[in-house]
């Protein structure tokens, strides 16, 4: 079966648009002169075409878990995309036809907080958050048309290019089984209970991707024309690098004595910060397939993507320049 979620398809049927626009336009009347222009916009993304989530945490794990006092479990998948969230750009473009031109854009995206993996016990409560922000690089085909009474409608298909951006996870952990001092030091005393929070940041590789616009505009001056659009993007972006920002952990015991209380500066540079590599060998700094790993070098670990796709509204300001 097909997969007509791939961008190589929003693509191509962007690009079908276009040129179904294109053949319409040029067969007409037009009263937009050659010139450069200017927009501002702002707008909010929905999330579209997600994939599963989860947690990198072992503790938390890779969905929303819920086990209750009576015993009653809930188990839920953990599905969704970081392109849902507010959206702010700078375009400029020339129309160096009346009805055909090229635009670069600049474009701000912050999206919403969301889970990545949730588990909650009567012992036992953590969570995976995550917000992801990101500036664009988008250069793109335009295609106009005008009516006499003001009104015009465009398409406008190209590239994203993200130049820089970042995932912020906030992770917090309360437990009140041993678990922590478990997983930390390899000792089991359920009477050693621990709260951890860590926030964490991860990078991306270059990366690129499609987008496809449609949209009208009303002529209000000259120089004048406000307009509303919806766009379709499809992003996915490889990682790079993870690494805590910021660390506390503090196992306690319920009994009294002095607690113990870690931050960033006490562990080991392979628990706190990951490399993603495509492949894994003996030689990777991973316990997992090598024995001698050097707890001063980062964790390496295999490559993933993450999904910024989205359907947004936009709504800006058209300024033409003499």
């Amino acid at each position: 079966m097909k997969n007509f979620n791939r961008p190589e398809f929003i693509f191509a049927c962007g690009l079908l648009l276009l040129m179904s626009v294109a053949h319409f336009s040029f067969g007409q009347e037009s009263t937009t002169t050659k010139r450069f222009y200017m927009e501002l916009a702002g707008g909010y993304g929905f999330p579209l075409v997600s994939d599963d989530l989860g947690s990198t945490n072992e503790l938390i794990g890779t969905a929303n878990r819920l086990i209750r006092a009576d015993s009653s479990i809930s188990i839920r998948p953990m599905q969704g995309t970081q392109g849902p969230g507010w959206h702010f750009g700078f375009n400029a473009g020339h129309m160096f036809h009346p009805n055909i031109g090229f635009e670069l854009g600049f474009r701000y995206i912050r999206s919403n907080r969301f889970l990545l993996a949730k588990n909650e016990t009567t012992t036992l409560q953590s969570e995976h958050g995550i917000i992801g922000e990101r500036t664009d690089i988008i250069p793109q085909l335009v295609l106009n048309f005008k009516f006499k009474n003001k009104w015009s409608v465009y398409s406008k298909s190209g590239l994203i290019i993200p130049v820089w951006g970042r995932s912020r996870s906030d992770i917090k952990i309360d437990d009140q089984e041993g678990r922590l001092l478990f997983d930390f030091l390899g000792l089991e005393n359920p009477d050693i209970h621990g709260r951890v929070r860590i926030n964490a940041s991860t990078f991306g590789k270059f990366s690129y991707g499609f987008q496809t616009r449609i949209g009208a505009g009303y002529e209000v001056l000259d120089w004048l024309t406000v307009f509303g659009e919806l766009s379709y993007a499809a992003l996915t972006i490889r990682s790079k690098e993870d690494r805590f920002d910021d660390v506390e952990i503090n196992l306690f015991n319920i009994n009294g004595g002095t607690p113990l209380v870690l931050t960033e500066d006490d562990i080991d540079e392979i628990d706190k910060r990951t490399v993603f590599v495509n492949e894994l060998t003996e030689n990777s700094n991973n316990p997992l397939v090598n024995e001698n790993t050097d707890p001063n070098r980062p964790l390496e670990e295999l490559a993933r993507k993450d999904n910024f796709n989205q359907l947004a509204i936009s709504f800006g300001l058209r300024f033409y320049l003499k």
